[in-house]
């Protein structure tokens, strides 16, 4: 090959290597524009998922706001809570419902549930029955609604409570299933009988001193998501009634003018209690006058533990540091829940009215002249001893041991006030669940 002929053959192949070069640099450049967009689109969609991560969390959090508000709006009573919205109907109304808004615009399709034949109010401070509808939280920030209602037999059947997989003791023998407009008896939580142990869910066709269970519903919505959350709530039910006197060890009665009547005289009870109900192994030593269904002391199913009962009953109670002398404790239509502790042991008591449920942890010492309306739990021993004048309890004693040593002391069964101080407690969660 001529020298001319070989330089024009290796110009054409350098030609060609830079053809080569440019093809690849295209397509370094098609497989960054490729890796590119697919990173663009993985931390597009991993942005998206985390908004709907944290839109879920905030509209989780702003129900459990509605939640948490309409429980705290169930408890306490018209004369101590200006916001309280619970049923101020006695008896209870079985369509009882009441709506909260944190903002305004609601309207009754934005319930799927709605029910335009409950109550639906709207409650307002100085309106507990308004229905206009109209925000009325004490939030104005969050963007939620909750609702609350008895519940009901229908209730406990939409969440699955058949006569072979009961949710309650059905205590008023209807075993078919109920409707919207025919909800059934109201379920309530308490001692289902006056020899249960064990607080739980039932139905009464009779009057009863337990309040229903309240069904609430939480709806809340952040930047178009949305969260409900429901929970059943019960007031505090307190010790079982089996009796206006209840003692864990000894009764000692020496007074000359005792009286113990075991029939209520609110009428909650409406058969009556025995007069005396003595644990397991206590004893009782004396006599009184002793009335009731039957008119003589029983034997208790069990030994209560009143330190528990105590526990349970004394959140938000008002705590007494000092022995009571010559004192008020709450009015009839505001009863309160006192706390005392002595750190002596002992708490003292004279010429003392009070209305609700006093709760001791260690030794009680009453002095004429003594009035209570509600319940008294102690925990050690109370003695009535002493003083000028009557010594009367309306309402129930619950005590490890009692001594009446006084001449004129009277104990008879009253529910009514038992009943109005229990409902005043703050509510607590039976069960909870996230619908949305």
């Amino acid at each position: 090959m001529k020298t001319g002929e070989r330089w024009v053959r290796q110009a054409a192949l350098l030609g060609n290597s830079k053809g080569s070069a440019l093809i690849a640099a295209l397509l370094l450049v098609a497989v960054s524009s490729i890796m590119g967009a697919t990173i663009l689109f993985a931390t597009s969609t991993d942005l998206q998922i985390s908004g709907n991560y944290r839109r879920a969390i905030q509209t989780f959090y702003v129900a459990e706001a509605g939640l948490v508000e309409m429980q705290r709006r169930l408890s306490g009573s018209p004369s101590t809570e200006p916001l309280f919205l619970g049923d101020l109907a006695s008896p209870y109304q079985p369509d009882w419902s009441v709506y909260v808004f944190s903002q305004a615009g609601w309207k009754s399709e934005d319930d799927q549930s709605y029910n335009a034949s409950l109550t639906n109010y709207v409650s307002l401070i100085g309106n507990a029955t308004n229905t206009f509808l109209q925000p009325n939280s004490v939030q104005s920030d969050m963007a939620y609604w909750a609702k609350v209602h008895h519940k009901t037999e229908y209730d406990a059947e939409q969440a699955g409570h058949r006569a072979a997989t009961p949710h309650y003791v059905d205590g008023d023998g209807v075993t078919s299933l109920h409707s919207p407009s025919n909800r059934g008896e109201l379920v309530r939580f308490g001692y289902p009988s006056a020899s249960s142990v064990t607080p739980e869910q039932f139905t009464t066709p009779s009057p009863t001193v337990y309040a229903p269970v309240e069904k609430v519903t939480s709806h809340g919505q952040v930047e178009g998501a949305d969260a409900i959350l429901q929970a059943d709530v019960f007031h505090p039910v307190g010790p079982p009634m089996w009796a206006p006197i209840y003692v864990g060890s000894q009764m000692v009665l020496s007074g000359s003018m005792i009286t113990i009547q075991g029939l209520d005289a609110c009428g909650l009870a409406s058969a009556g209690l025995p007069p005396v109900s003595l644990a397991p192994s206590a004893v009782l030593v004396g006599t009184a006058g002793l009335t009731g269904n039957p008119a003589i002391p029983q034997v208790s199913p069990i030994a209560l533990d009143l330190d528990k009962q105590i526990e349970d009953l004394k959140k938000g109670a008002t705590p007494v540091l000092t022995d009571l002398v010559s004192v008020t404790l709450g009015v009839p239509m505001t009863p309160l829940v006192h706390y005392a502790g002595p750190t002596s042991g002992t708490l003292s008591i004279s010429q003392v009215i009070g209305y609700g449920i006093l709760l001791v942890k260690g030794n009680v010492q009453i002095a004429a002249p003594f009035q209570w309306q509600g319940l008294i739990v102690v925990s050690g021993q109370v003695t009535f001893a002493g003083g000028l004048g009557p010594s009367t309890l309306n309402g129930a004693l619950y005590a490890d041991r009692v001594q009446v040593l006084h001449d004129d002391v009277s104990i008879t069964l009253n529910t009514c006030p038992i009943a109005a101080t229990l409902r005043t407690l703050p509510v607590k969660v039976l069960s909870w669940r996230q619908v949305l």
